[in-house]
This record gives structure tokens, sequence and C-alpha cells, in this order.
């Protein structure tokens, strides 16, 4: 057996729903990292609006899937903020609509 080489099972990354300023599902992301690179952010600012440390990450409301069952894509455009926090048991901060159109300044890249 080579060093240093150890049969850890692969960890497997987290889902990432992403909410647009009005509240509404408008993507779901394979991990953190990948989301991080689409945003042009840093992967601990996607980690922290994930697990309620911030609120928002850029303009995006961002929460870890865990447990939720998404049918997708029926719930794109459709399922709430909110709703989406009450499936996961949280109450989490959100900004008003007005609010979070002003804390937009980045552009998602084309």
């Amino acid at each position: 057996m080579k060093r240093g080489t150890t049969n850890k099972p692969s960890r497997v990354p987290d889902r990432v729903a992403v909410f647009s300023p009005g509240k509404k599902l408008i993507a779901v992301f394979s991990s953190k990292t990948l989301l991080a690179k689409f945003l042009g952010v840093s992967t601990p600012s996607v980690l922290y609006a994930c697990n309620g440390t911030t609120v928002a990450c850029n303009g995006w409301y961002l929460r870890s899937l865990g447990d939720v069952e998404l049918e997708l894509p029926g719930d794109l455009g459709t399922l709430t903020l909110e709703r989406f926090d009450e499936l996961n048991g949280e109450k989490r901060l959100t900004y008003p609509d007005r609010g979070m159109r002003k804390k937009r300044t980045a552009k998602v890249p084309s």
C-alpha cells in the first residue's frame, strides 16, 4: 500500500438551489464550487450564503438542497424561497424585493 492513500469514501457535493431577487427558484447547481465559478465569486462566499451566515451572494439567495426533493423542471419559477425554507424547517432572513434589487451590483457572466 502506498503511503498517504486511504480508502475514505468520496464526499458527494452538496447541490445548491438558486433563488432570484423576487424569491423564485431559478436554478439548481451540482456543487458550491461550480456555482462560485459561474457567479465569479469565491467558494466561501457561496458557502456563507448557503448556511445562513450571509443573507445572499451577489444578489442571489442560495440554499443547500439537503434532504429536500425538488420536482424539476416543475418547481423552476414556481417554488418560492419562503416555501423552500418552510420545507427545510428553517426561518431565514431575506430582504424586501426592492432592497435586494438595490444590493445587486455585479452582473452574471454571459
